[in-house]
């Protein structure tokens, strides 16, 4: 997350990301051990995936993508039968000339969505999806209700298919912050579709209580970045029938990770929720306490055919390094990170930055796990001399 097009438009970056990706000067003050880092690098390109995303007419490039099979079946491979379905925060519709750039006309809308068929990255077989107005200006696909006074839009997070209903994690944002950062979170939002089966024109929304704002030492803490269905339809080797969303606490230059949980039945029945706190499980969101740190706006937590646990994220927020953690259990303890991956994209421009890994375990194979991560500019207006900048890239990290 994602760009913003508001009073400052030369300047693009992910919510709630720290002035600057600086290394955090420790996390043991938050009752985090400190990390001894190793440097692997073993993961490599997929520039299949990542055409998949290059494209010159309609959806021109995005952040955000979040995959969701709308089978609910999230184990390796599953994805070759069934559809899926992409979230994406900040969009560009319009269209791209021969020489990579945006023409005249190009929009930028706050949400879009796509469904491809199968797990293979055939620009056959994915469509793109937003809404138009009355004029046939492109608009979010999805759009705050009722309209309040001030302008609120959404940046959608993880998601699942319960009981044939597809639910979404959204951060429902607002214009504020800082001269810099002009963006605030207003809330998080749980939003229902009718069925799992598309086209998903319409949600209902419903405020969820998954959002705390900064309290002394305490920064703003927000649920739903990542969702593991720790359960046997999902196919998880080790599964206790709960769903386990995955938070923020956005402390001072350290983003670290909170956990919930709640049986599936039980998803918008937020009274249900327990939140980890010190080694239980607690009914209030604010006695939750983190249980790992340096993490990104944006993750994943995954299963792995082996019982453990993997979680995907960008190194200190922004930042080129790929990073990952395991765990035997969905709520840790986490071991130190290691980097992945060192992504290239730096070298586009000295305004280039990446952030926001993460997993798509039903697109992966059981040997390797596909992994997304986001590319951006903070220069606004280079986006439309390079198209090229804005879209995700993949890579494969081996599983050994």
């Amino acid at each position: 997350m994602a760009l913003l097009v508001a009073a400052l438009p030369a300047l693009a970056t992910p919510a709630g990301a720290a002035p600057s990706p600086t290394t955090p000067s420790g996390a043991a003050s938050a009752g985090i051990a400190p990390d001894a880092a190793a440097v692997a690098n073993i993961a490599v390109p997929a520039p299949e995936w990542g055409a998949l995303f290059e494209r010159r007419s309609g959806w021109t490039g995005a952040d955000g993508i979040y995959s969701i099979p709308l089978s609910g079946n999230e184990r390796p491979g599953s994805g070759a039968a069934t559809r899926t379905f992409f979230t994406f925060s900040d969009t560009f519709i319009g269209q791209v000339n021969a020489a990579g750039e945006r023409v005249s006309g190009a929009t930028l809308v706050n949400n879009t969505n796509a469904l491809l068929a199968g797990s293979d990255p055939d620009p056959a077989e994915i469509d793109f999806f937003w809404r138009t107005s009355a004029s046939g200006s492109p608009m979010a696909q999805v759009i705050p209700q009722p309209p309040t006074g001030t302008r609120t839009w959404f940046w959608p997070n993880d998601g699942i298919v319960v009981d044939g209903r597809l639910y979404l994690f959204s951060l429902r944002m607002k214009e504020g912050g800082d001269p810099v950062f002009i963006f605030a979170v207003d809330g998080v939002s749980l939003l229902r579709t009718a069925s799992a089966a598309p086209p998903f024109g319409t949600y209902q929304q419903t405020d969820a209580p998954l959002y705390l704002p900064p309290a002394g030492s305490r920064g703003e803490t927000t649920y739903g970045m990542a969702v593991l269905p720790n359960t046997q339809a999902a196919g998880a080797p080790q599964a206790d029938g709960y769903l386990y969303v995955y938070g923020v606490r956005n402390d001072s230059n350290n983003k670290k990770l909170v956990v919930a949980r709640v049986l599936p039945g039980q998803i918008a029945n937020f009274s249900a929720y327990r939140f980890w706190s010190s080694g239980t499980w607690s009914t209030s969101i604010a006695a939750a306490t983190p249980v790992t740190g340096r993490i990104s706006s944006e993750f994943s937590v995954s299963p792995l055919p082996d019982g453990r646990y993997i979680l995907v994220f960008q190194l200190d927020t922004l930042s080129n390094k790929v990073a990952v953690r395991y765990a035997d259990t969905p709520v840790g303890p986490w071991s130190d990170f290691t980097v992945v991956y060192t992504a290239p994209e730096s070298g586009i421009s000295p305004n280039t930055y990446t952030y926001n890994a993460k997993a798509h375990p039903h697109l992966s194979t059981p040997d390797r796990l596909l992994i997304s991560y986001n590319v951006n500019i903070f220069d606004f207006f280079e986006h439309f001399s390079n198209a090229d900048i804005y879209r995700p890239r993949f890579i494969w990290l081996p599983q050994s």
